[in-house]
């Protein structure tokens, strides 16, 4: 048996060889529109990733921040104690200062 890459249509009608093309056309647009649809599926499922990474990122954000806030009202408090304490050293040491005199 003979290895037949193409079909031969010697012995065929106009409307045989039309008929044949069809089919062909329609392989070829069925084939397309599945590599489109395949291509949106892939597009959506990237989408959707990119979307629950960009969410998780937010709600990492969020955190943060609310991390941030509480460690801002300490360094706040860290601050008014250190004012604090070096106002009571410059009055310890005015009084040293005076305890000299």
């Amino acid at each position: 048996m003979p290895l037949i890459l193409a079909p031969s249509f010697d012995d065929h009608t106009r409307a045989e060889v039309e008929k044949f093309l069809d089919e062909v056309r329609a392989r070829r647009i069925a084939a397309v529109i599945e590599f489109q649809q395949s291509k949106m599926n892939k597009l959506g499922k990237e989408h959707s990733e990119i979307k629950t990474k960009l969410s998780r990122q937010y709600e990492h954000l969020g955190k943060a921040l609310e991390r941030l806030a509480g460690e801002i009202d300490k360094v706040e408090g860290y601050l008014a104690v250190c004012q604090m304490l070096r106002s009571e050293m410059g009055l310890v040491y005015d009084r040293i200062q005076l305890a000299k005199k």
